[in-house]
C-alpha cells in the first residue's frame, strides 16, 4: 500500500507538471510566433539585379520662371544719325522703320521742289525789278508790282527752306530715337523675368 500510494503521488505530480507546461505553452507561444512573423515581414528583402530604385521627394516645388525672348540686336544711334544725315530716310531703314521713309522723302521732296520754284520766281522778279529801276520807272524807284513780286517770292522761298530744314532735323531726331529704342519691348506681357520658387516641406 505505501508503495502504491507513493507511485500514485509521483504520477500525479508528473501530470501536474505536464499540464503546467501545456498551459505555459498556450500562453507564451502565440506571442513568440507573432514576434517572429512581424520580424520577418519588417525585414527588407534584397532587390533583384537591374531593379530601378525611385527616390520620392518630400517637398513640393513650383517654378514660375518663363523663358524670355531673345533680345534683338542693338542699333547704334550714331550710325543711324550719320546715315540719315547723308541720305534722309536711310537711318529709318537701318532701324527697320520702313514705313517712315515715304513720309520723310515725301515732305522733303515737296519742300525742296517748292524752294527751287520760289527761288526761280524770286530771281526772275528781282531781275525785272532791277531793269525797271535802271529804266527810271516811278521816279527811279522801279516798278512797284515787280517789287512786290520780288519780296513775295523771296519770303515764300525762305519759308520753304525753313520747312525743309525742320523736316531734315526731324529725320535725324527720329533716326536717333529709333536706334535708341530699337529693342524696347512693347508687347502685352510687361512682367519682368522674376522667378518665384515655393518649397513646402512635408515633415
Amino acid at each position: 500500500m505505501p508503495g502504491t500510494m507513493k507511485s500514485r503521488s509521483l504520477l500525479l505530480s508528473c501530470l501536474r507538471s505536464i499540464l503546467l507546461c501545456g498551459l505555459l505553452c498556450q500562453v507564451f507561444l502565440p506571442a513568440s510566433a507573432q514576434y517572429r512573423v512581424s520580424a520577418s515581414l519588417l525585414k527588407p528583402e534584397p532587390l533583384p539585379q537591374g531593379t530601378l530604385f525611385i527616390h520620392m521627394s518630400d517637398s513640393l516645388k513650383a517654378d514660375s520662371t518663363k523663358t524670355q525672348p531673345m533680345p534683338l540686336a542693338l542699333k547704334s544711334p550714331a550710325t543711324a544719325v550719320l546715315l540719315s544725315a547723308v541720305l534722309p530716310g536711310a537711318g529709318q531703314i537701318y532701324t527697320g522703320r520702313y514705313w517712315k521713309v515715304p513720309i520723310i522723302l515725301g515732305f522733303g521732296g515737296y519742300f525742296g521742289t517748292q524752294w527751287f520754284r520760289m527761288n526761280d520766281r524770286y530771281a526772275n522778279a528781282r531781275s525785272k525789278y532791277q531793269e525797271s529801276v535802271l529804266a527810271g520807272e516811278n521816279k527811279d524807284q522801279g516798278n512797284a508790282q515787280l517789287l512786290y513780286e520780288r519780296d513775295f517770292y523771296r519770303d515764300q522761298r525762305d519759308r520753304f527752306a525753313f520747312y525743309f530744314a525742320i523736316t531734315y532735323l526731324l529725320n535725324l531726331v527720329d533716326a536717333y530715337v529709333g536706334a535708341s529704342l530699337y529693342n524696347f519691348d512693347v508687347g502685352d506681357n510687361l512682367s519682368g523675368g522674376a522667378s518665384l520658387k515655393i518649397s513646402i516641406p512635408l515633415r
